[in-house]
Formats: structure tokens, C-alpha cells, sequence
């Protein structure tokens, strides 16, 4: 997969200019238009909350896309690369939709505040989660009655049903007062359990207990004793570790039992179709609320940093990742003049570009000084920087 840079830079009335400056200090990194629609400014203080606000929002929406994929991978079991194939984006794979980006105007109005928009990502995200949340307390639900299931199937001798393995002959049937009971003995006390099961309570049938099966851990043995001392007979058998089992011969119940079985396979494999399709379809709209995030922040920082009216050149790069930290110095170089407004004028000399000292005057009023915080931030750069981790299916499964 992918690691994407945004990057906004000051156009200064120029974005060829601007585009060519970026580009020169990328080298062979690909670099791609990453259009913003004119949205509304706002206040200063609208804007400082709203940065805040987006970079917990953008770390909400990474988190979801990272439990999508999670997720994904846990019910379907697929290779990473077969599972990136699967997954759009308004019909594009992420990598199209990301180099392609258009913001989506009929869902996210250009012509409502910053404020407004925020909060309807905020609001369909948190539908979503809600959504997952639901569907996966619903599939863990359905899950478990299916490993109780299997247990009983596929378990030893000591929980697996002991439908099929226990037949009509091996019980007494139609009896007032003699009942059949199963036990469960484990291998190394076979012998115990022949010289012991007599003598656990009284009214035990002499010489009744029979082999019915045995597995790698457990025999099973049915012994022949009167109703009244059933429960005393389980107790007793418990303290010497031989487990008695709950079970009655009963057909009636025996159907009823796998077509339980059958009904909760059946459910778990729909329900987990449903979830996946589920998963699929809506990943696109995380993934669309997430960048549309990203776009924000980018719009938000750009206004804070170089003042207004907007005057700036957002871009999508997809840097060599070997030479990326070798780029990102040579873009961190090349707009120094960025770390404070002081410098703002050296913008023409170091871009090879003329401009009025209007124009400059307008930069540094309007500009904040970041140089003053740059030894705070540790990942600070002079220019609008933001990652796109868009890596979580690097790792071949």
C-alpha cells in the first residue's frame, strides 16, 4: 500500500509557480492536484477550535478505518491484496480516489460554515460506528451459540453431545424407578471407576456399567442405578473426577437438538455475508469522510498559516519512500522563510518570483509566526504537512 503526503504551500497569486516550486524539491515523487472547493473562513477563533477539533476527528476516523480492515480481515480470512481489490471508493480503488479527489458538494455543501460540515462527518461517522458496533455484538452473539454447538460436535467425550454415539439399546427404557446414566471417565482412571462405581452410593444395579466409546482423553461408560440416587451418585462421582453426564435418551429431543444446530450455522453464515457486504459498502464512506477530514485540515491550516484571503496550492504527493525523509528536508529548506512573518518577504527572492511590497505586507500581517512553536512541535514543518497512512495491508496475510 500507499503513504500520502498533503501538503499546502502559498501560491502568492501563482500556482503554476507554485506547483513547479513543490515539484522541483519532490524530484521523481509523483505529485497530484488535491482541489478544494472556496469554502467559508469564518472567525479566527472558529478556526484555531476547529483545528483542534480536526485532529481528533482525524484520529477517530483513522481508528475506524483501521478496525474496518481488522474487522474484515477476522470474518473473511483473505489476503491483503484480495482484500484491497475488494474495497472502493465512490467506485475507485482508495489509490484512484485519493489521487483523484474531488470534494463531494451534493453531500458536504461548500456553502454551509466549516462548523456545519465538521459536524455532519462527525454525525455520519458516528453512525457508522454505532452501526458496527451493532452488527458485530449481533455476529459475536450468533458466534458463540455456534462454538457451543461445535463443542458439543467436535468436543471429548466429557461435553460433546452424546447424540449419536449413545443408542436406544444402551439405555433402559420404560422403567418407574431404573434410569441409565452416563459417565465420562478419564482414561487414567478406568481402572478406579470399575472397582469404585459400585460402591459410590447404595442401589447401584452390580456389574451394570458398560463401555459405550472412548476418545483420546475420556471413556464413556453407562451404568444402570435407581432415580432416588442420581444426584447423590454425581456428587460422589464428581469428587472422585468422573463426570457424569447430563443426558437422557430421548429422540424427540435429539431431532429438535440438530436442527438447532443447523438453524444456528445457518444464521452465522448469513449474518456474516451480511456483515461483510456491510463492511465493504460502507468502507467507502469512511474512507470519504476521513479524506474530506484531511481536506479540512488542510484548508483550516492553510488559512491560519498564511493568512487571507486564501491564497494557497493544496497537493497530494505520493513520496519515494526510500528518499522521504531526504524530500522532506529539501521542502523544509527550500520554505524556511515560512517559520516566522518576519521573512515572509524573502518569499520572492527564494522562489525566483517578483512581487509587490503590497502583497508582501498583506503576507506578513496576516501570517501567523510558527517559528516560536517549532521547538514544541516536534513534527513540525514550515509548510501545511499531512499524512495519509494508507498502510494497513503492507503486511502480506
Amino acid at each position: 500500500m500507499t503513504l500520502y503526503w498533503l501538503i499546502s504551500v502559498p501560491a502568492h497569486g501563482d500556482g503554476h509557480a507554485a506547483w513547479r516550486d513543490v515539484k522541483r524539491c519532490i524530484g521523481d515523487s509523483e505529485i497530484h492536484d488535491f482541489l478544494l472547493p472556496a469554502l467559508k473562513i469564518g472567525t479566527l477563533d472558529t478556526l484555531v477550535k476547529l483545528s483542534d477539533e480536526l485532529s481528533k476527528h482525524d484520529t477517530v476516523c483513522e481508528a475506524t478505518v483501521t478496525k474496518f480492515i481488522d474487522t474484515l480481515h477476522s470474518l473473511t480470512d483473505v489476503t491483503n491484496k484480495a482484500l484491497a481489490a475488494s474495497l472502493q471508493v465512490d467506485g475507485k480503488s482508495v489509490d484512484q480516489y485519493v489521487k483523484t479527489f474531488s470534494w463531494n458538494n451534493s453531500k458536504y455543501r461548500s456553502d454551509r460554515t466549516l462548523p456545519e460540515i465538521v459536524a455532519q462527518i462527525a454525525e455520519s461517522m458516528g453512525t457508522i460506528e454505532h452501526q458496527l458496533r451493532t452488527k458485530l455484538t449481533q455476529y459475536n452473539a450468533i458466534k458463540n451459540s455456534l462454538a457451543t454447538v461445535k463443542r458439543k460436535q467436535t468436543g471429548n467425550l466429557s461435553v460433546k453431545s452424546l447424540n449419536g454415539i449413545v443408542s436406544r439399546e444402551d439405555c433402559i427404557s420404560q422403567s418407574e424407578f431404573l434410569q441409565t446414566v452416563f459417565v465420562a471417565v478419564p482414561r487414567n482412571l478406568t481402572k478406579d471407576w470399575k472397582n469404585s462405581y459400585e460402591r459410590l452410593t447404595d442401589m447401584v444395579v452390580p456389574r451394570s456399567s458398560k463401555k459405550i466409546s472412548e476418545d483420546s482423553e475420556y471413556v464413556l461408560y453407562s451404568v444402570v442405578l435407581f432415580k432416588r440416587v442420581i444426584d447423590e451418585f454425581s456428587n460422589k462421582a464428581r469428587d472422585m473426577r468422573f463426570i457424569v453426564r447430563d443426558f437422557v435418551y430421548d429422540e424427540e429431543a435429539m431431532a429438535k437438538d440438530r436442527a438447532m444446530a443447523e438453524e444456528v450455522i445457518e444464521q452465522e453464515e448469513d449474518l456474516l455475508d451480511n456483515i461483510s457486504e456491510w463492511l465493504k459498502g460502507s468502507f467507502g464512506d469512511v474512507i470519504a469522510a476521513w479524506i474530506h477530514i484531511k481536506a479540512l485540515r488542510v484548508f483550516v491550516e492553510s488559512v491560519l498559516r498564511y493568512g487571507i484571503p486564501p491564497d494557497f496550492l493544496p497537493v497530494l504527493v505520493t513520496p519515494n519512500t526510500k528518499q522521504s525523509s531526504k524530500i522532506k528536508q529539501q521542502l523544509a529548506d527550500f520554505y524556511s522563510y515560512l517559520e516566522t512573518s518576519s521573512r515572509a518577504s524573502e518569499r520572492a527572492k527564494l522562489a525566483g518570483k517578483s512581487r509587490s511590497n503590497k502583497a508582501a505586507a498583506q503576507t506578513e500581517d496576516s501570517a501567523f509566526d510558527m517559528h516560536e512553536f517549532s521547538t514544541i512541535l516536534s513534527d513540525y514543518t514550515p509548510y501545511v504537512f499531512f499524512e495519509i497512512p494508507w498502510t494497513f495491508l503492507d503486511e502480506e496475510r
